[in-house]
C-alpha cells in the first residue's frame, strides 16, 4: 500500500500486553498509518479517545478490570463512528455475537498474523471512508435542500413547479398570496387545467404545456389581464423544463412576477426632496422619477409651466442625473439678453464682425461643450434665432457671428418656457420643426395649487432659509398662517411663496410667523368679480370683494388682468415693480400685457 495514501490516519491500539502493544505499532507504522496511539487500559483509552478523533480503533477484548465490549459500548454511546477491531484470544460465538451487535467492524483471533492485521485494518479504513464520503454528501444534499427551501421561500417572484401531467407539485408563499386573491383553487397538489376551468387567471396554463412538450424555454413575456374583481394586473412570465438529468424532463418551473406590484412599490418611496427640488406630493413624484430617467439620455428635453413652478431646479435636476454632471451647466435666459445680442451671446462671434465686437467671443453654446446649455424662455425668440437654433440641434455645428468656419460642439439641450408653445405654433409665431426638435422629451411641471401637501413642506424650507439668512430666532409658523397658505391659489407660484415668507420673516419680531405678517391678498383672499369688458383702470372696489379667509378660487385669466391691473396701478405703471409685485417673471408681464390688450396709457408713469 502506498505511504502516502494513508498519511495522517490516526489509529489507537488498546492492549494490556505492552509486547503486543509494540508489535501492531510496528507494523501499522511501516505500512504508513499514523500516528499511532497506544493505551494499556479501559480508561487510558478513554482518555485518549476524550482528547483526540480516531479513524480506527483496535482493542483487546480482555483490559483488566474491564472488557473491549465495554469500550465498545462506551465508544458508541458518545456517538464516535469510527471502526473498531475487537481481538480476542478465546474466540467464542458469544463474544463475537455481542461484538458485532454493539457496532464492531470486525475481529480477530490471537495469535495476530501481519497480514490479518493489516488486512482487515485497510478494510475497515475503507468503509469508514466511504461511511464518511457518504455522510459528506448527504449532508451537502441536505444544506442544499434548505438553501433551495429557504431561497423559494424568500424571493418575492411567485413560483412554482408542475410535473408533466399539471399537477403542481409545489408553490412558494409569494404564489400562494398572488393566487389567493384571483383563484383559490391554484393549489399544491391540484392539477392545473382543472384548477383553471375558464378563466382568465391561468394565463400561463397554455405556455406550461408547450413547454413540457418542446423542452424550450419560454423567457419574460409579459401579459395584461384583469381579475374577477376588476384589479388590472400586468404580469411578467419565464417559463424553464425541469430536467431529470438523464435528458427527460420531471415537469416545469414557472417563475410569475406581478409587475403591477412593483410599480405599486415604486410609487410608495415618497420623497420629500429630490436635488434642490422641494414636494412630497403625487404629481411631484412623477416629476422626479421623469427626471431620474430622461436624465440618463441625451435627448432635448422641453420643460413647461407657469411662471415660478421650478423650471430652472428641474435643469439642474436633469443635469445631476445625466452623464454630463461633471462638465458645465450654461444658462440663457432668452428675454434678459436684447434680441439684436443673442444671437453673438449664444454662437459668439469673431472680433470686428460688428461695431464693438473688439474681440472674439466664446459663446454660451461652446462653453457648455460636453454639459448641458438651458435656454429659459425659450418662447420669445425672435424668428431668425428660430431657425439659427433649429440647424444647430439638426447638424450639431455653428458658425460664430463673423465666422466662415463651422464649429462642432457635443451639447445637450434643455429648454423651458411658460408660454403655450402649441398655441404659438398654430398662430405662427414659432416654428413647428423647432418645437418638435426641442420637445423630444417633455416635462410639465405642476401649479403649486396642484400640489397637495407640498406647501407647508415649501413654507418650512424657506423660513429655516430666510432664518439663517437674516440671522433671526424664528422657529416656526403658526396654524393660522399656515393654513391661509395653504388655501391660496399662488398664481406666482414657488416663487410668490418664497417671497412672501421672505417678507414675513422681514417683518416678524418675534419666534412665530403669524397671519398678520401675510400680505393683504393672501389674509383676505380676494376674488374677482366677472370681466364686464370695460378698459383701463377700474377702482379695487369695483373688480374685487373682500371674501371670507377660508375661500379659494381657480387660478384663471380674469383673475391673473385684475391682479396686473391693481400691480400696475401700485407701481404706478412702472412694469419692472409690477412683475415683482406679482411674483412673475417681466418677460411673462409684457407677454400678458400684449396678450390681455391692456393699455398702459390709463396708468400714471
Amino acid at each position: 500500500m502506498s505511504t502516502n495514501s494513508v498519511v495522517n490516519t490516526p489509529i489507537l491500539v488498546v492492549d494490556d500486553e505492552e509486547s503486543l502493544r509494540h508489535t501492531f505499532k510496528i507494523f501499522l507504522k511501516r505500512e504508513g498509518y499514523g500516528p499511532i496511539v497506544l493505551a494499556s487500559s479501559f480508561e487510558e483509552a478513554m482518555n485518549e479517545i476524550s482528547s483526540q478523533p480516531f479513524d480506527l480503533v483496535i482493542s483487546d477484548i480482555v483490559l483488566g478490570g474491564n472488557t473491549g465490549i465495554d469500550l465498545l459500548k462506551r465508544i458508541r454511546e458518545l456517538n464516535i463512528s469510527c471502526p473498531v477491531i475487537m481481538v480476542t484470544g478465546y474466540p467464542n460465538v458469544d463474544t463475537a455475537s455481542d461484538a458485532l451487535r454493539f457496532g464492531a467492524f470486525d475481529y480477530i483471533q490471537k495469535p495476530v498474523e501481519k497480514e490479518q492485521l493489516l488486512k482487515t485494518t485497510r478494510l475497515a479504513l475503507q468503509q469508514y471512508q466511504l461511511e464518511l464520503e457518504k455522510q459528506r454528501v448527504e449532508e451537502e444534499k441536505e444544506q442544499y435542500r434548505f438553501y433551495l427551501d429557504t431561497l423559494f421561500r424568500s424571493v418575492s417572484d411567485s413560483i412554482m413547479t408542475i410535473d408533466g401531467s399539471l399537477n403542481i407539485v409545489k408553490m412558494n408563499q409569494a404564489a400562494r398570496s398572488f393566487f389567493g386573491p384571483i383563484n383559490a383553487a391554484i393549489q399544491e397538489g391540484c392539477n392545473l387545467a382543472v384548477a383553471c376551468g375558464n378563466t382568465k387567471t391561468c394565463f400561463f396554463k397554455d405556455d406550461a404545456e408547450k413547454v413540457l412538450r418542446s423542452g424550450i424555454e419560454i423567457k419574460e413575456h409579459r401579459i395584461e389581464f384583469t381579475t374577477e374583481s376588476m384589479l388590472h394586473k400586468v404580469i411578467s412570465i419565464c417559463i424553464s423544463p425541469l430536467e431529470d438529468g438523464r435528458g427527460g424532463f420531471l415537469g416545469v418551473v414557472i417563475v410569475i412576477r406581478d409587475m403591477t406590484i412593483i410599480t405599486e412599490q415604486n410609487h410608495s418611496k415618497q420623497r420629500g426632496t429630490f436635488h434642490r427640488m422641494i414636494g412630497g406630493s403625487p404629481v411631484m413624484q412623477s416629476v422626479y422619477t421623469i427626471i431620474e430617467n430622461v436624465g440618463k439620455v441625451d435627448s432635448a428635453v422641453l420643460i413647461t409651466g407657469e411662471s415660478g413652478t421650478g423650471k430652472e431646479l428641474a435643469t439642474e435636476a436633469l443635469h445631476l442625473e445625466s452623464h454630463r454632471e461633471k462638465r458645465p451647466l450654461v444658462k440663457v435666459d432668452c428675454t434678459a439678453i436684447p434680441e439684436n445680442l443673442l444671437e453673438s451671446e449664444l454662437f459668439g462671434h469673431k472680433k470686428g464682425s460688428f461695431t464693438g465686437a473688439d474681440q472674439d467671443r466664446m459663446g454660451r453654446i461652446l462653453q457648455a461643450d460636453g454639459g448641458t446649455l438651458f435656454l429659459d424662455e425659450i418662447g420669445d425668440i425672435s424668428s431668425m434665432m428660430q431657425l439659427r437654433l433649429l440647424r444647430f440641434l439638426q447638424e450639431k455645428t455653428f458658425y460664430p457671428v463673423g465666422r466662415d468656419t463651422a464649429i462642432q460642439v457635443d451639447v445637450r439641450i434643455i429648454a423651458a418656457t411658460n408660454a403655450d408653445l402649441r398655441e404659438q405654433v398654430q398662430q405662427g409665431k414659432f416654428r413647428e420643426d423647432l418645437y418638435f426638435r426641442l420637445r423630444v422629451i417633455d416635462i410639465i411641471l405642476p401649479p403649486l395649487r396642484e400640489r397637495t401637501g407640498d406647501i407647508p413642506l415649501l413654507a418650512n424650507h424657506f423660513i429655516k432659509h430666510y432664518t439663517q439668512q437674516m440671522r433671526k430666532a424664528i422657529t416656526g409658523i403658526s396654524d393660522q398662517a399656515m393654513t391661509l397658505l395653504d388655501q391660496y391659489h399662488w398664481p406666482g407660484n414657488i416663487r410668490e411663496l418664497e417671497h412672501v415668507i421672505e417678507r414675513a420673516c422681514v417683518l416678524c419680531n418675534g419666534v412665530t410667523l403669524s397671519k398678520e405678517l401675510l400680505p393683504a391678498e393672501i389674509l383676505h383672499q380676494q376674488i374677482p368679480l366677472p370681466n364686464t369688458g370695460t378698459t383701463g383702470f377700474q377702482q379695487n372696489n369695483e373688480f374685487t370683494q373682500q371674501l371670507p379667509n377660508t375661500y379659494s378660487h381657480p387660478f384663471h385669466e380674469n383673475s391673473l388682468e385684475s391682479r396686473i391691473i391693481a400691480a400696475l396701478q401700485k407701481s404706478g405703471g412702472n412694469k419692472a415693480k409690477a412683475a415683482r409685485l406679482l411674483s412673475i417673471d417681466r418677460s411673462t408681464l409684457y407677454r400678458k400685457l400684449k396678450e390681455l390688450q391692456i393699455d398702459l396709457s390709463n396708468f400714471d408713469l
